[in-house]
């Protein structure tokens, strides 16, 4: 299966995710990267998240780096994850926010109910 993105968001500043990163001091895989400036705010095609745990997790949206959009990185990074290895870029339908921990260097989900973190073992175009 091709993965596909709608309701993608062009970024206002070309350089935005780049600015952001450099401003908070983090390191992530080029991949991603590319991935978060090509498809800003977008919805994929494959919305199957799967944890270590075998939980289902439904893929809702890149968090975005526009700041007048709804669900931007500039909210969420501030307020729940600053002082954390993990860095969200995207969310689930379920409130929870899709991360790449940056000490491990793997994919975790947070649940949000719980405060934790869960080890993503599948998820289309990035695991």
């Amino acid at each position: 299966m091709n993965l596909t993105w709608k309701y993608v968001k062009p970024l206002k500043e070309t350089d935005a995710v780049k600015k952001f990163l450099k401003t908070q001091k983090i390191t992530l895989p080029s991949s991603l990267i590319s991935i978060i400036e090509k498809y800003n705010g977008g919805r994929p095609s494959e919305k199957s998240v799967i944890t270590e745990t075998n939980h289902e997790y439904v893929f809702k949206a890149l968090l975005s780096y526009n700041d007048s959009d709804k669900e931007t990185i500039y909210k969420i990074y501030p307020e729940l994850f600053k002082a954390s290895n993990c860095f969200p870029f995207a969310s689930d339908t379920a409130g929870n926010f899709i991360c790449y921990d940056r000490k491990k260097k793997k994919y975790v989900l947070y649940n949000h109910e719980t405060g934790s973190f869960e080890q993503i073992t599948k998820m289309v175009g990035f695991v």
